[in-house]
């Protein structure tokens, strides 16, 4: 009972934190190993041991969660797109409808890439490790460690003055050879920097990469002291190098497709998540919702939403799950843009209207996706797969009403458009750009297709010579390169910042285990979130 309590908790707390957190910043994490320290540190004491089956189902719901949090770059991409916001009951039932759609699907998701195939799942690996490592050594440092990190974080972000109580600054800006009237500084962010040591080396020297190629493009571009404003060559290298890492993953992505064929087929399942009266019975009522709602809600056509059921859905799903569990990128964001295309070329032209391509990649994929990875690390520990989907069901109606007024609170004290605004929203800004593209209605800002395709060049060859493995390890990671260049300077250089801290200064002179420091980061990465959540809850209590 405490770790479907807790885990329920957990994915409300990770789901609110990562509304904010994907569109300050573009990148989230979506919870199992922070949802496992979590509760870890509160129950380490207990009298009762904690078992691994109580830190799976935990992870399991906090990764659904968080994962759902992902949600608001569509509600973003909308009014940055049409200029107007979903209301909070259409936010509510798109996120109920697509992630019910995704839940029926994971049930064929783990026939098809966990009984009948044989994949790494690295990310699945990393979280059995970190279970593994708190269940069996138990170490009592580890939740200090996080209970620190965490409030010592969250007070700086509570505290310093972007938009807080101004006791702390949020950033330094450098003053260099001049580089400060371009927007050189570096931000105090504790979300860039716990982040950083997640996402690897490489990945932090994109970020700094990223923001040298914005200082050297800033005297020419419109807005030389924000010149991550210019979106469109980020935009463009970032869809390239997706779409180029997918084509030449074409075999993962074939074999995918190759293996909706197993489904019904082969592998005899002795731990069913369901069955079949159940599943048939669930999957229907799913479908026939999403198509009620779809259709009454957001006026799409019933072929239409059919199409974006078993594309979005179902197909879509397959090929991004089966690409994680392989080579642990998600093409998540890229996958949205063609099922943008997808709508569109169906009759749904409209920015509005092929929006929800987009929006049913974030919905269903945060459930069965992140479901089936949670599976895959499950059976290895021998927990019942039924109870991980139940566990997870539980948090679906709580996490769309929560994704939903996160991101009211949001829009509410922030502008977000695709060309400026407050919110950097690398995610949204792609996928409301395409929207634009679409629907043909809205002309392109000055040199920004020109942009788009000279940024795009380069980033099919830059992936091209990101292969050779000799090179890979000495030039910066594309991802972050892309990243930096959508997202304000001051961050790019945090992240840089923070993998210094704690990839070359911990790790390695210092030689901090890395439990320690992924503790430290989970700590890092929460307190941020928390803390962009509660300057909003402040201010409308008048405390701010």
């Amino acid at each position: 009972m405490r770790s479907l309590v807790a885990g329920f908790v957990l994915a409300l707390m990770l789901c609110g934190i990562n509304a904010y957190l994907t569109l300050s910043f573009g990148v989230i994490e979506e919870g199992p190993t922070i949802a496992a320290l979590f509760f870890f540190a509160v129950f380490f004491l207990s009298r009762t041991k904690i078992t691994s089956s109580e830190m799976v189902m935990v992870a399991t719901m906090g990764s659904a969660g968080g994962s759902l949090g992902f949600i608001s770059n569509f509600y973003a991409a909308k009014v940055m797109a049409t200029g107007e916001a979903y209301s909070f009951l259409q936010m509510f039932g798109f996120g109920v409808t697509s992630s019910l759609v995704g839940m029926a699907f994971v049930v064929p998701l783990r026939q098809i890439l966990i009984l009948g195939d044989d994949l790494p799942w690295p990310g699945s690996k990393a979280t059995h490790g970190v279970i593994t490592a708190l269940v069996e050594d138990g170490d009592p440092k580890h939740p200090k460690y996080l209970a620190i990190t965490a409030v010592l974080a969250w007070l700086w972000v509570v505290g310093n003055n972007d938009g807080g109580f101004g006791w702390f600054p949020e950033g330094t800006e450098i003053g260099l050879f001049g580089l400060a009237a371009f927007g050189a500084a570096i931000s105090w962010s504790p979300f860039a920097i716990g982040g950083a040591y997640l996402m690897g080396f490489r990945t932090c020297v994109g970020f700094l990469a990223g923001a040298g190629v914005l200082l050297v493009m800033a005297p020419y571009l419109p807005v030389p002291e924000a010149p991550h404003r210019f979106v469109w060559p980020g935009i463009g290298f970032l869809v390239a190098t997706g779409l180029t890492q997918m084509a030449l993953s074409w075999r993962v992505m074939w074999d995918a497709v190759k293996s909706i064929g197993q489904l019904g087929g082969g592998t005899v399942d002795a731990d069913p998540v369901l069955s079949g009266r159940v599943f048939v019975a669930f999957a229907g009522a799913s479908f026939v919702a999403a198509s009620l709602f779809l259709w009454l809600a957001f006026d799409i056509s019933l072929l239409l939403v059919a199409v974006l059921i078993v594309v979005g859905g179902f197909v879509q799903n397959v090929i991004a799950t089966r690409a994680a569990a392989q080579t642990a990128f998600n093409p998540a964001r890229v996958m949205g843009i063609l099922l943008q295309g997808v709508t569109a070329a169906l009759g749904g032209g409209a920015a509005a209207t092929n929006l929800a391509g987009a929006g049913m990649v974030a919905g269903s994929g945060a459930q069965a996706g992140n479901l089936t990875g949670d599976m895959a690390y499950g059976r290895w520990f021998g927990v019942p797969s039924r109870w991980q989907f139940w566990g997870q069901a539980t948090t679906i109606v709580p996490c769309a009403a929560v994704s939903a007024w996160v991101f009211q609170q949001i829009a509410a004290t922030n502008t977000l458009t695709v060309d400026g605004g407050d919110m950097p929203a690398p995610v949204a800004k792609m996928w409301a750009a395409s929207a634009l593209v679409f629907d043909g209605s809205s002309p392109m800002p000055p040199f920004a297709i020109e942009a788009m395709l000279i940024a795009g060049a380069i980033g099919v060859v830059y992936v091209l010579i990101e292969r050779i493995p000799k090179i890979e390890a000495v030039i910066p990671s594309s991802l972050g390169l892309g990243l930096g260049l959508v997202l304000p300077i001051s961050y790019d250089l945090a992240f840089f910042f923070g993998g210094v801290a704690l990839w070359l200064v911990g790790g390695r002179l210092l030689k901090v285990r890395d439990l320690t420091l992924t503790t430290i980061a989970v700590g890092c990465i929460v307190a941020e979130g928390l803390g962009g959540v509660t300057k909003p809850v402040l201010r409308l209590l008048g405390l701010l």
